[in-house]
């Protein structure tokens, strides 16, 4: 069984070619000038051009201009946003196409509108993306994407508006302007992260939590109480709120699946049912992969926080999820009572594994729910069906986190090496923890 770590880059190629596994999964995304040529190219079908876009957004670097307004006509959908992310890194003559996409009822488009517009426009782009944090009636994609823009532009307003969301925002907001000042620790920030705790619980408040750890030293959980009672102490001694004694380890998780730790109280689970998982395991001849998958959720399940909200989803060729659809009241999170969890154990123990592996199909039906702060993925092998090329399931995820702060994390049970790197690289991307267990 490996660990390795929590959100951490692996420079995983090297270290299995060095265990004799051979040589690493290509997941690497086409060249630059590659996919210039298939967007200029007239006779290249639609699909494919769409998907040059997609991943000519997802690369980095200055791109030129003339070459992008000439594809305007390939602007519309989901591809606008990718659109607007190429304009970006582009020139300031892009910015009047890019001012009428943030006025598009497209969220994603719109965010990517201003975090370009911020970038691009030397005179007032910072004036911009605050203008965007003030408005009420702006989507949350937007905003978090103006103060993103603030933090990347090093502008000295990035931690005044960080601050003054810690007021009021949640969700995506919430957890950007919690990253905004995890860039530049300081301890002024302290009391304003304490009041976070006296409404947030679930993964704004572990991360609230860590960072204030990170300042004071204090090991103090998510009790905001305690944390209330320090900062007056110190105020009143007329000290620094920090710890007398060196800092100590952060707070040590408690709720984990398979090891992966469960920072959030909205979460999804997502299990490969293909036929693979019908393999027995070596050391526990008795349990499949699968059953051995099924079990250990049914017993992490009671033990989620008593407000949690969940959801499972299983695939193989198709993804079925045990809760109600996304769209629903709840956003198809399914609260954590005795009657659910009943029903939920039942569901998964009627499961049937086999036909192949849809990885992206799962992924997308987890990101289909609005308040889900973390996806927990386990899979046994290799996407074969449906979109089964590694980078290009690694970009759609990214476009779909860009701007929501979902953490995902990964475990490879009994997977090859390919599986394992793109799992890999998965978690790592996404602020999560990867676990192989053989």
């Amino acid at each position: 069984m490996a660990d390795y770590g929590d959100g951490g880059m692996l420079v995983c190629a090297l270290l299995l070619a060095q265990q004799g596994f051979g040589p690493p999964l290509q997941i690497e995304p086409p060249r630059t000038e590659a996919l210039l040529q298939v967007l200029a190219d007239d006779t290249a079908s639609a699909q494919l051009r769409a998907e040059a876009l997609a991943d000519l957004a997802a690369g980095d670097g200055p791109l030129p201009l003339e070459p992008l307004l000439a594809l305007r006509n390939l602007a519309h959908g989901p591809a606008l946003a990718d659109y607007a992310r190429c304009l970006g890194r582009s020139e300031p003559g892009a910015l009047p196409v890019l001012r009428k996409i943030a006025d598009k009822d497209d969220a994603q488009a719109r965010a990517e509108a201003v975090y370009a517009i911020a970038h691009l426009d030397a005179d007032g782009g910072v004036a911009f993306a605050r203008s965007v944090l003030a408005g009420t009636l702006q989507p949350d994609m937007a905003r978090v994407a103006a103060l993103r823009a603030l933090a990347d532009l090093e502008s000295p307003f990035a931690r005044v508006e960080a601050l003054r969301a810690l007021e009021r925002a949640e969700g995506p907001l919430l957890m950007e302007a919690l990253a905004v000042l995890r860039r530049h620790p300081d301890l002024e920030d302290a009391p304003y992260l304490v009041r976070v705790l006296d409404r947030c619980s679930g993964r704004p408040g572990r991360e609230t939590v860590a960072l204030l750890q990170e300042l004071t030293g204090y090991r103090v959980g998510l009790d905001a109480r305690t944390w209330e009672y320090f900062l007056l102490k110190h105020k009143a001694e007329g000290t620094p709120f920090r710890r007398d004694a060196a800092a100590v380890e952060a707070e040590t998780e408690t709720l984990s699946y398979f090891g992966i730790p469960i920072r959030s109280d909205r979460v999804v689970f997502v299990l490969d049912s293909s036929g693979s998982m019908n393999d027995l395991l070596p050391e526990q001849p008795r349990h499949t992969r699968g059953s051995m998958a099924v079990e250990e959720l049914i017993r992490t399940l009671p033990r989620l926080e008593p407000q949690a909200r969940f959801n499972i989803v299983f695939f193989s060729e198709r993804a079925a999820a045990f809760g109600p659809a996304p769209s629903g009241r709840d956003g198809g999170l399914s609260p954590r009572t005795e009657e659910q969890l009943t029903a939920a154990t039942g569901w998964l123990r009627n499961r049937r594994f086999d036909g192949g592996t849809n990885i992206l199909a799962a992924l997308e039906l987890a990101f289909e729910h609005p308040g889900v702060e973390e996806v927990i993925l386990l899979s046994d092998g290799e996407p074969t069906v449906g979109e089964v090329r590694p980078y290009r399931i690694l970009n759609q995820v990214a476009r779909w986190n860009r701007w929501r702060h979902v953490r995902v994390s990964t475990i490879a049970l009994a997977a090859p090496l390919g599986a394992r790197q793109f799992l890999y690289k998965l978690a790592a991307q996404h602020d999560g923890a990867c676990r192989v267990l053989e």
